[in-house]
């Protein structure tokens, strides 16, 4: 007997779906919730339940909902595709591997199951049997290149490097558009020694149209390797392209109370943590939060105002070139995205990037005394690549000391990394992405 109308969720889920699809989470999970209320065991309403709460962060939630979903459909492919990946986000790989067995149990070649079983088993150090399954899936979808994008890139971190390239060039061969190979095989490219090729990957990537952190210090690392000095520093020259500064402290606090309260309150924060996943953050030893302002307070409010002061100011005084990755690309309007370091002694930060930003910075409330005029230990160096990738022959960093107070505004295509400061107190920095609206 078919659902009345007053009772039939259909209407309402269908609210939702579009809802979310607009980005509008407000109105999905009310249409949602009204929905099940309707019809509480309805599969895919508490799938799409789920999908809402994860799409606004809220990961165990959606982790109970998807859960309640495949309860109520143990076939529903989708919805152990859903609960693997949202497990997996919570470091539990075992669960998300028997998630992902679910749904290719129920729908056999499932593309997303494969791929996310696979991620698993990666995660499970077992990238053996993840090549395999990649393998398949790249079998099974004859016509698709993800499973090659994803070979490749599983290639790329067991530094098959000369495989990973060639699992790349079919990915491409499948899809000529797919940016992220074709900025993955630059990197492989680079490793290998293959500057040429780097540089045309490169070139295609960003004459698309496309913007990558990642795919311009490709490019100028791979000017560097072929001799071409002048071009590199044309688009990336750590000499003339890291501005300090000096922000102002906001008038509700006095110069020696905001560095005290902005690192009581970095040390209080609840995202602060020792565990974190090394392949995704620079940190070397000590501890890190995640976004500051996820629990405000006045002094981080305040942090967060001098930042955008000082970037605000920058923006302006930068010169117009429109043909330049940086000065080409200054955004009307941005977000920011702060995240605070506390370093213990003999800590650093790996070479590095920020490649979902514009500008990066690094802010210094307080620094330990160790760190002097003549000794480099603590000092921020730029220009030195990372992640594995070739250094140009006779390349030296370019070294700056920090200052208590201080601030340092570059591209977020810049590579940094901090010499160790092998003794003395713990050192906390703030840095910040300007990402483009």
């Amino acid at each position: 007997m078919a659902p009345s109308r007053r009772t039939d969720p259909t209407p309402l889920l269908q609210r939702a779906a579009a809802s979310l699809r607009a980005g509008d989470l407000t109105n999905a999970e009310r249409a949602c919730r009204q929905a099940l209320k309707a019809a509480p065991s309805h599969p895919g309403g508490l799938h799409l339940l789920g999908t809402i709460a994860k799409r606004a962060g809220h990961n165990s939630a959606a982790i109970d909902l998807f859960r309640k979903a495949v309860s109520a459909a143990p076939r529903y492919a989708e919805a152990w595709v859903s609960l693997g990946r949202a497990l997996l986000d919570a470091a539990q790989p075992g669960e998300a591997r028997q998630s992902y067995d679910m749904a290719l149990a129920a729908r056999p070649h499932f593309l997303a199951a494969e791929l996310g079983l696979a991620s698993a088993l990666k995660t499970l150090d077992n990238p053996a049997a993840a090549r395999v399954v990649l393998k398949a899936a790249a079998e099974h979808h004859a016509d698709t290149a993800s499973p090659w994008l994803e070979l490749g890139n599983l290639l790329q971190e067991t530094a098959e490097l000369e495989e990973a390239v060639e699992a790349y060039n079919k990915a491409l061969v499948r899809d000529p558009n797919l940016n992220p190979a074709r900025s993955n095989r630059a990197a492989a490219r680079l490793k290998i020694g293959d500057a040429r090729g780097a540089l045309a990957d490169a070139d295609t990537y960003l004459s698309s149209g496309a913007k990558s952190a990642n795919v311009v210090a490709y490019r100028v690392l791979a000017l560097q390797l072929l001799d071409r000095a002048d071009d590199a520093a044309a688009w990336c020259d750590p000499t003339s392209m890291v501005f300090p500064v000096r922000p102002e402290i906001p008038p509700t606090f006095g110069a020696i109370d905001f560095p005290t309260a902005l690192e009581a309150d970095i040390r209080a924060h609840p995202t602060l943590t020792e565990a974190w996943d090394p392949a995704r953050r620079a940190a070397r030893g000590g501890k890190v939060t995640a976004e500051l302002m996820s629990h405000p307070t006045p002094a981080i409010e305040a942090l967060a105002t001098m930042i955008r002061g000082s970037v605000d100011e920058l923006i302006q005084q930068l010169p117009d070139q429109t043909d330049h990755p940086f000065f080409g690309a200054k955004p009307g309007a941005y977000s920011l995205t702060i995240w605070a370091n506390i370093l213990a002694p003999g800590g650093h930060q790996a070479a590095h990037i920020h490649n979902l930003g514009w500008a990066s910075g690094v802010y210094y409330p307080t620094l330990p005394a160790e760190i002097a005029d003549d000794s480099h230990e603590g000092w921020i160096a730029f220009g030195e690549p990372g992640y594995g990738l070739l250094s140009p022959p006779g390349l030296s960093p370019v070294l700056a000391k920090p200052e208590s107070g201080g601030m340092f505004i570059f591209p977020s295509y810049l590579w940094h990394h901090t010499v160790p400061l092998e003794m003395g107190a713990e050192r906390i920095s703030v840095a910040f992405d300007v990402v483009p609206a």
